[in-house]
């Protein structure tokens, strides 16, 4: 990504789109395993991209400074909603017991990561199979169900879901482990 090539609005508006669709999605559950609440969390990233579009995108040397930015940014975002949160509720003594620390930051954003990766991995299937693959895992529809919003046999169904299962497990490696963690049933 050139951040130099941002003379023009319309330079600046596509290295805009670029790093909301490549970190939109991960900075937003990174927020929400920190804060708990997805309405807040994506609150909170438009906020900082919000900030990250008025910036003079000139400071940032290269991708890695942005994205170290916008994780900072949102974590700190995310401490400061936790604070004001906890000060007006009751819990308040969960907030002073309770230190965060650098390894669970860390943890977080290697989480936020993966499901990254994962997702990115799943918009990558062929159109009908991703299709039924997020009918059935990310909408919980049955293989009944989507036969019949789609009008296919439910045979058409089984294979497209195997072929997805097949492609997610070869193009994820390793991390193919932890998609039954976001898509249960898989």
């Amino acid at each position: 990504m050139d951040f130099s090539g941002e003379h023009t609005m319309q330079g600046k508006q596509e290295t805009f789109n670029s790093v909301f669709n490549t970190y939109y999605r991960q900075l937003c559950f990174f927020a929400t395993q920190m804060i708990n609440s997805p309405e807040e969390a994506k609150d909170i990233v438009q906020d900082v991209f919000l900030l990250f579009w008025k910036m003079d995108h000139g400071k940032f040397p290269n991708i890695k400074t942005v994205k170290a930015y916008l994780y900072n940014a949102v974590q700190t975002r995310c401490l400061n909603f936790l604070r004001n949160e906890e000060i007006r509720r009751k819990n308040h003594k969960m907030l002073v017991q309770e230190e965060w620390d650098d390894d669970y930051f860390l943890c977080q954003r290697i989480q936020s990561e993966i499901v990254a990766e994962i997702f990115a991995a799943v918009e990558e299937l062929p159109e009908k199979c991703r299709e039924i693959f997020k009918k059935s895992y990310l909408e919980n529809m049955s293989d009944k169900e989507i036969a019949d919003e789609l009008e296919i046999s439910l045979n058409t169904i089984k294979t497209q879901k195997q072929r997805a299962k097949q492609y997610l497990r070869v193009r994820l490696g390793d991390l193919f482990s932890y998609v039954s963690l976001f898509f249960p049933g898989i």
